[in-house]
C-alpha cells in the first residue's frame, strides 16, 4: 500500500510525460542545429530560436496561430540570406519547439508582447526589422506601438487591423463555398443565412475546409515539406483559451500610432480582404502596401516572386516613399 501512494503522483503524471515527449526526428533535429539558442522567458520557460545567415540586416519573424511554429518560414533564407539579411526564427512560447506548459494565463496578448520583448533582448537585437505573419502580425502591431525604439522597420504580411472587419469577409468566403457545393448537390441555401457564425459554423464540413484552404490558405498543387511539418506540429489544444479575445481584436483606434516604416504585406486570394491594407496604408503616415496578386495567406509559399522583391527592397530602404 505504501508503494502504491509513492508510485500514484508518478502514474498521474504519465498522460502529460508520454504527451511532452511526443516529439519526432524533426524536432530533435532543430534543437542540435546551428545557430540554436534557448532564450528564457516569464523567468521560468525557454522558447527555441535560430539564427540563420549573417548580414547588418536583423530580420525576426513572428509565426501565425497562435501556436503555430517557424517552420513554414524556411523557405526565407533562399531568398534573404543572399541579400545580407540575417534571420530569426523563433517558436512563441507554447510552440512546437519551446515550452508548451499546461498553464492558460499565458494565453494573452499582453503576455505575448513582452515575450517578443524578452526575445529581443535574449538576441541582442536593436534597431531590427519585424515581420509577422498572420496572428503574427497582430502581435507585431501591438509590439510596434509598445516598443517603437527597437525597430528599424515593421513587416505586417497576411495580417488586418480589425478581426470584426476580417473576419466577417472571411464568413462570406465560406458562404460562397457552402452555396457552392449545395448548389452542386441541387440544393438551395438562403444568402442572409450564413453571415453569422453562430449559423455558419454546423456548415463548415470538412469538404468545405478543404476548399476554403485551396482557395484561401495555400495555393499550390502539393503542399511543401515546411508547410506540412508546420499543421502537424500545431498546438491546437492549448491554445483554445485566447480565441475569444482574438475574435474580437480591434486595432482601428491604434494603427495610426504605428509611425515605424511599415511594409503592408497582402494577397489577392487570402481571406484578409486587400482592401484593408489601403486602410491602414490611409491610416500610418509611414507605409507602402504590395498585394501578392497569386497569393493566398501563405503567399511566400504560392507567390514568392511577388513576396519577396518587396520585402528585399524594403529591408534595404524603409524610408523611401510609397
Amino acid at each position: 500500500m505504501k508503494r502504491l501512494r509513492l508510485l500514484l503522483p508518478l502514474l498521474l503524471l504519465l498522460p502529460l510525460l508520454a504527451r511532452a515527449q511526443a516529439k519526432d526526428s524533426s524536432y530533435y533535429a532543430k534543437l542540435k542545429a546551428p545557430g540554436v539558442k534557448m532564450i528564457t522567458i516569464d523567468g521560468k520557460y525557454k522558447v527555441w530560436t535560430q539564427k540563420v545567415g549573417r548580414g547588418k540586416i536583423k530580420l525576426l519573424l513572428l509565426h501565425g496561430g497562435p501556436a503555430n511554429s517557424h517552420e513554414y518560414f524556411e523557405n526565407f533564407p533562399e531568398y534573404l540570406a543572399k541579400e545580407g539579411v540575417e534571420i530569426y526564427f523563433y517558436d512563441q512560447l507554447g510552440s512546437y519547439h519551446s515550452d508548451q506548459p499546461k498553464d492558460t494565463s499565458i494565453w494573452k496578448v499582453s503576455r505575448f508582447v513582452e515575450e517578443v520583448e524578452q526575445v529581443r533582448q535574449g538576441l541582442g537585437l536593436d534597431h531590427f526589422y519585424l515581420l509577422g505573419h498572420s496572428w503574427g502580425g497582430l502581435l507585431a502591431q501591438e509590439y510596434a506601438v509598445k516598443y517603437p525604439q527597437h525597430l528599424r522597420g515593421l513587416i505586417i504580411s497576411n495580417m488586418g487591423y480589425s478581426a470584426p472587419v476580417y473576419n466577417q469577409y472571411r464568413f462570406g468566403l465560406y458562404a460562397d463555398i457552402i452555396r457552392q457545393q449545395a448548389a452542386a448537390r441541387g440544393r438551395q441555401v438562403a444568402p442572409d443565412s450564413l453571415l453569422e457564425l453562430s449559423k455558419l459554423a454546423p456548415l463548415i464540413t470538412k469538404p468545405v475546409q478543404d476548399e476554403f484552404f485551396r482557395r484561401h490558405m495555400l495555393r499550390l498543387p502539393a503542399e511543401p515539406d515546411a508547410y506540412k511539418r508546420n499543421l502537424t506540429h500545431i498546438n491546437r489544444q492549448d491554445r483554445a483559451p485566447i480565441f475569444p479575445v482574438l475574435s474580437s481584436w480591434d486595432f482601428t483606434a491604434k494603427v495610426a500610432s504605428i509611425k515605424t516604416p511599415t511594409l503592408l504585406l497582402g494577397s489577392r486570394y487570402d481571406f484578409i480582404p486587400a482592401s484593408t491594407y489601403e486602410t491602414m496604408h490611409q491610416l500610418m503616415a509611414n507605409s507602402r502596401v504590395s498585394i501578392c496578386p497569386n497569393g493566398a495567406h501563405f503567399a511566400m509559399w504560392d507567390d514568392p516572386q511577388h513576396y519577396f522583391p518587396p520585402l528585399v527592397e524594403f529591408l534595404k530602404h524603409p524610408k523611401r516613399k510609397s
